[in-house]
């Protein structure tokens, strides 16, 4: 009978893709509502974008988070790069602000975020593939739409007369995601400026920020001949000078249109200013607006159109098809398409033939689920993106742990690109070079120093040592014990698929290193010292955001993050039944957290489960394990009718680079890959 629902659920998924080969997908479009996730933490911004791509140029209303907020009164301008849906931020580089007609240009003085417009949400539109928004009481009209790695700009103005534009770079995000280095905040070290011609300009923005030296150029093009343009260096007016150079950089430049309009297309490279030229001719070269608006949105359309579902509920439609779209904005494109791109080492690399993947690199929350869903509708992109984790690791020596525009932060805990690997084969992706990535994943697994974070290095030295991460040694130490296990399990299930036995046995025997951080005594995951003792006093219900024995989490929430071995876990426990009565206790006990610095990540609380945090989603589906799937499809039902909502506080914690929309995508058809290494997915309670 198991075997007859699993390839029930396998033919179920292929006729679903089956049914994305139709014209259909377009009217999936007009229910994307890209407020859901604006407000509160969900951190999503209503960006122009295509599926994966490298451009997502959108309004800025602050210079942290996702950059736009939905309670923000004012838009500062309209940036090139976005983390839409991410915990931690960065980008918003390459701003640029249109003022109103007839500005004043003879400032000596200008400053970031000098010129704010009363943003009313009214007078917004949002689409896949496109924005836009009136400005200065309906003066201005500004839209944006995006290829893979180009932005448009128009701008349309009520009456003629002369249009000043600003181009800020010194803008960025002032996020503050690390806490180990002077990168604090995003910070820039170099910047360029260079009126090409008559209606070009190009430049780059050098900043150190979440990632160190992170380096972006453009390549703008105008509609219309600049008929003057204002250099400022320092916020001062420079002397009259087509280029400058510094750490705060901008541009106020000036257009005659009898038209009253002007349009803007800018490429963005990783590379170089010619790249970014290469990329706008490739991609946007006579194009028109209206014509780079409809490409993006036929892709949305196909991307939409993957998955079909009936129901009479226009809000579960409103949330199921806009979940499917923030999913697919990552993985996030970092190559030219010449495909070239800088690599982790800051050094110019080229594919050989392939789309570099590197942008963001999130699987610390992304592994999950959403990996999973793109490894299922997209195993071309997917395949692409295993490349580039292998790729990846030729230039850093280790695969990715957390990675933002190619250079690696070492921000979050376990080296989770492995089951990402794992579960790319085990789907039959392939075209790739598995002993290539048995290497790498080896190597990972096994180095002692992987980078700095949170103040110290850290790796697997002690946790090979110990067979525990000793919390005496290593913050967060419970947490990544219980992930370095479950990544051995994935680099176990790998080898033994391509036939790696050795290895094989050797990681899967190291995946029950979890067990050496359970308790007896309380029955619960633990801090431990390096002498074997646990520590004390402890506190289950305690947190201390990113300087305790977890991570963004507690000892409740975390006890449960064993998902390759959820009968070894029982049986720790006293059996099924055991587990079954400690997870009835996870949501039915108490949501109190104590602590004096409780992590903002733990939200979306059903008791102590934590949807709104990434290392519970699984938890739900593990009823299924002890026989009790009722309680998998009650708490499935719950979470989905309470905890998602079609409002702009509509998710319940950060979106986190789209997990927390692939749970709600998968769940709501019915399965989820509760294990993403094991190839099988958990039954729960479809809606459609």
């Amino acid at each position: 009978m198991k075997k007859f629902i699993l390839l029930l659920i396998s033919g179920s998924v292929y006729a679903l893709l089956a049914t994305g080969c139709k014209e259909v997908g377009e009217s999936n479009n007009r229910y994307v509502n890209k407020w859901i996730g604006t407000a509160s933490e969900g951190r999503v911004a209503p960006v122009a974008s295509v599926p994966f791509g490298m451009m997502q140029i959108g309004a800025d209303t602050r210079p942290y988070g996702a950059g736009y907020h939905y309670q923000d009164p004012t838009v500062l301008g309209f940036s090139h790069l976005h983390k839409s849906g991410g915990g931690c931020a960065d980008f918003l580089d390459i701003l640029f602000m249109p003022l109103p007609l007839n500005h004043p240009k003879g400032e000596n003085e200008l400053y970031s975020k000098q010129y704010q417009a009363a943003l009313f949400h009214q007078e917004e539109k949002a689409e896949p593939g496109y924005y836009s928004v009136n400005l200065y009481a309906g003066q201005l009209t500004v839209e944006l739409t995006a290829s893979r790695r180009c932005g448009l700009q128009r701008y349309r103005y009520d009456t003629g007369g002369e249009i000043p534009v600003v181009v800020d770079l010194k803008y960025g995000s002032e996020s503050a995601c690390t806490i180990q280095t002077e990168h604090d905040v995003d910070t820039v070290y170099a910047s360029a400026f260079e009126w090409v011609d008559s209606c070009t300009i190009r430049g780059y923005r050098f900043s150190n920020g979440w990632t160190p030296r992170q380096q972006v150029y453009f390549y703008s093009k105008f509609s219309s001949p600049i008929k003057a343009c204002a250099l400022y260096v320092d916020d001062q007016r420079i002397k009259e000078v087509s280029s400058a150079e510094g750490r705060n950089v901008k541009a106020l430049l000036t257009f005659e249109n009898e038209r009253s309009e002007l349009e803007v297309r800018t490429a963005l490279s990783s590379v170089s200013m010619e790249g970014a030229a290469a990329n706008l001719q490739s991609e946007i070269e006579g194009k028109t607006f209206e014509e780079v608006r409809l490409s993006a949105s036929e892709s949305w359309s196909r991307t939409l159109g993957q998955i079909e579902i009936e129901t009479d509920d226009p809000k579960k439609k409103e949330l199921f098809y806009t979940s499917l779209h923030n999913v697919m904005l990552y993985p996030f494109l970092l190559s030219d398409v010449d495909n070239r791109f800088r690599g982790p080492d800051w050094q110019i690399h080229q594919t050989d033939g392939f789309d570099y993947y590197g942008g963001v690199i999130g699987f610390w929350d992304t592994f999950r689920a959403a990996y999973p869903l793109l490894a299922m509708l997209n195993p071309d992109v997917a395949k692409d993106y295993v490349k580039t984790l292998l790729e990846h690791y030729k230039y850093a020596g280790q695969l990715p742990i957390w990675t933002l525009w190619g250079i690696e932060n070492y921000q979050m805990t376990g080296i989770h690109s492995l089951p990402v690997i794992a579960n790319a084969y085990l789907n039959g992706i392939r075209g790739f070079d598995t002993r290539l990535a048995l290497e790498a994943m080896v190597a990972s697994a096994m180095k002692d120093t992987c980078g700095y974070s949170m103040g110290y290095f850290v790796g697997l030295e002690n946790y090979k040592k110990y067979g525990y991460v000793p919390c005496d040694m290593e913050m967060e130490s419970v947490a990544r014990t219980l992930e370095y296990a479950f990544d051995d399990y994935a680099l176990a299930r790998f080898a033994e698929a391509i036939g790696a036995h050795k290895e094989a046995g050797y990681f899967a025997n190291r995946s029950l290193n979890y067990r050496n951080v359970i308790d007896p005594g309380t029955l619960l995951a633990r801090g431990r010292l390096a002498d074997g003792g646990w520590r004390t006093p402890f506190d289950p219900l305690a947190s201390s955001h990113r300087r305790d024995d977890y991570c963004e989490g507690n000892g409740w929430q975390w006890t449960f993050f064993v998902p390759h071995d959820v009968e070894g876990l029982a049986t720790l426990l006293g059996g099924k039944k055991a587990l079954e009565a400690r997870l009835d206790s996870l949501f039915a006990m108490s949501s109190e957290l104590r602590g004096e610095n409780i992590s903002g990540d733990i939200s979306g609380l059903i008791g102590q489960y934590a949807h709104g945090n990434e290392p519970g989603h699984h938890t739900i589906y593990m009823y299924n394990r002890v026989g009790c799937p009722d309680k998998t499809q009650k708490y499935v039902n719950r979470v989905l009718t309470t905890l998602y909502d079609n409002t702009p506080e509509g998710i319940c914690g950060n979106e986190d680079t789209g997990q927390m929309s692939a749970w709600y995508v998968f769940s709501s058809l019915g399965f989820y890959p509760m294990d993403p290494a094991s190839g099988q997915y958990e039954l729960g309670a479809p809606f459609f």
